[in-house]
C-alpha cells in the first residue's frame, strides 16, 4: 500500500513539476499584415534606398509567379545557412497563389502598383518600353516584384523573394532571409534565382 502511494506522489509531482510547452500565439490577419509591410520596407530600403517605387499589383514568389516553390526552396536551403524549416514552410503555403498588393502599404516611400496589363501597355508603344517607364517613374529602380513573406513560429526571422528589372538585360530576383531585433528587419542573407 505504501509503495503505491509513493508511486502515485512520485508520478504526481514528476508530472506537476515537468515544464508545460508555452502555446505559441496565431498572429491576428492585421498583425500579419502590419509584420509583412515591415519586411517589405526594410527590404525595399536595404536593398534600393529608392524615393519611389513601381511595384506589380500581385505578389510572385519567381520570375514565373509562384511555380515550382518548392524547388526553388530546395536551391535556397542549399545556399543560405540558419534558415528555419518553420519558415520555409510558412513561406510556401503563404505563396501557393498569388494574391493582390494592398495598395495602402506603408512601406516608407512613394509606390504605384502596375498590372501586367499597364507593363505591357508602356512597353508596347515602342522599342524603347524603358524611356517610357523612367520617363513616367524616373526615381524607380525598375519594375518590382515581391512575395508573400514566410515568418518562424516567433516572428523574428522572414523568408521574401523580391525581383526587379530595370532594363532588358539588367535585373535580378533574390530571396532574402531576414532576422528581427530590436524589433528591426534587417537583412542577414541574400540567395539569387535568377539574374538578367
Amino acid at each position: 500500500m505504501h509503495n503505491k502511494i509513493f508511486i502515485f506522489l512520485l508520478v504526481f509531482l514528476l508530472t506537476a513539476c515537468t515544464p508545460k510547452a508555452t502555446p505559441i500565439p496565431t498572429p491576428s490577419e492585421a498583425e500579419l499584415a502590419a509584420e509583412e509591410q515591415a519586411v517589405y520596407a526594410a527590404l525595399l530600403q536595404q536593398m534600393y534606398g529608392a524615393p519611389m517605387y513601381v511595384l506589380m499589383d500581385t505578389t510572385s514568389a519567381s520570375v514565373t509567379g509562384v511555380d515550382e516553390v518548392a524547388s526553388t526552396l530546395e536551391y535556397v536551403f542549399q545556399n543560405s545557412t540558419g534558415l528555419l524549416q518553420e519558415t520555409a514552410d510558412s513561406f510556401q503555403s503563404r505563396n501557393s497563389a498569388e494574391v493582390p498588393l494592398s495598395a495602402d502599404l506603408d512601406l516608407g516611400a512613394e509606390y504605384v502598383l502596375m498590372s501586367i496589363d499597364g507593363r505591357s501597355q508602356i512597353f508596347a508603344e515602342n522599342q524603347s518600353g524603358w524611356e517610357v517607364f523612367y520617363a513616367r517613374y524616373p526615381d524607380a529602380p525598375g519594375i518590382t516584384s515581391l512575395s508573400r513573406v514566410g515568418f518562424n513560429n516567433t516572428f523574428d526571422q522572414a523568408l521574401v523573394y523580391v525581383g526587379t528589372q530595370s532594363n532588358w538585360l539588367a535585373g535580378a530576383g533574390y530571396f532574402l532571409l531576414l532576422t528581427k531585433e530590436n524589433g528591426i528587419w534587417t537583412i542577414d542573407q541574400q540567395v539569387m534565382t535568377w539574374i538578367s
